[in-house]
């Protein structure tokens, strides 16, 4: 007991060395040990070191300590003074890992005024790494306004994890305005998993876009799985039954 005591100070006390790479990976190793000691060093750290490689190492270790709320609600105000893109996107990821609901709300404000298409993604992210609809309408924002396209992707991939019913006539209107295939055929699988025979009309047209190639796929694919949810033996029996 008495070693894992002394390894610690001497990681903590090498968070200060002079040379960046022992700095890092003390950072590394002290999120490793999980002991509550290192959460206070390890935020200082990331407030405070000049190196943006040891600042997002020092968010990653982070998202080790699941079980204190303290973490999530730092992380939750330092993102929001944090410089670096980088930086800011270790610290989203870490604060969705932790699973915390209030510090994910906090990213809210935060979402709508990053540039960084980067940091909006790992924002958006956070919002799918929950099993919850609170930020159904915010993914449903992005995806629709959203100027990037990783980020638009991301936003469905976030609301495939918590698929809800009643934004399918809002998700159908959102397909048709959308321009490029792989994003189509993400918002798909969305429909995939809120079985609705509105949605196998748009689907049925889908089939016959060969210029649409990753949507025409996802679009077969979703029938059958409509199908099966409907009670239908496939996609077929479906199709024939409209």
């Amino acid at each position: 007991m008495g070693s894992t005591k002394k390894n610690l100070d001497e990681l903590i006390n090498e968070l200060e060395d002079w040379d960046e790479s022992t700095r890092d990976e003390a950072a590394r190793a002290l999120g490793e040990t999980q002991d509550n000691e290192a959460i206070e060093p390890l935020l200082k750290a990331l407030m405070e070191d000049s190196s943006e490689d040891v600042r997002t190492t020092a968010a990653k270790s982070l998202s080790n300590f699941y079980d204190n709320a303290h973490v999530a609600k730092e992380l939750g105000s330092i993102i929001q003074k944090e410089e670096s893109p980088y930086v800011r996107v270790a610290i989203a990821n870490s604060i969705g890992y932790l699973e915390n609901i209030s510090a994910i709300k906090s990213l809210i404000p935060l979402l709508a005024k990053e540039e960084n298409a980067w940091v909006r993604e790992a924002i958006i992210e956070t919002f799918g790494m929950v099993k919850t609809k609170q930020f159904t309408d915010v993914l449903l924002q992005y995806l629709q306004n959203d100027p990037a396209e990783e980020v638009r992707l991301q936003a469905a991939d976030s609301l495939v994890k918590n698929p809800d019913k009643k934004i399918l006539d809002k998700l159908l209107i959102i397909y048709k305005n959308e321009k490029l295939d792989e994003v189509k055929s993400h918002i798909i699988e969305i429909m995939a998993e809120i079985p609705d025979l509105k949605s196998v009309e748009i689907l049925i047209t889908i089939l016959d876009d060969d210029e649409q190639k990753l949507s025409q796929a996802a679009a077969s694919e979703a029938l059958y799985n409509i199908a099966r949810k409907l009670g239908y033996e496939d996609e077929n029996e479906l199709i024939d039954s409209m």
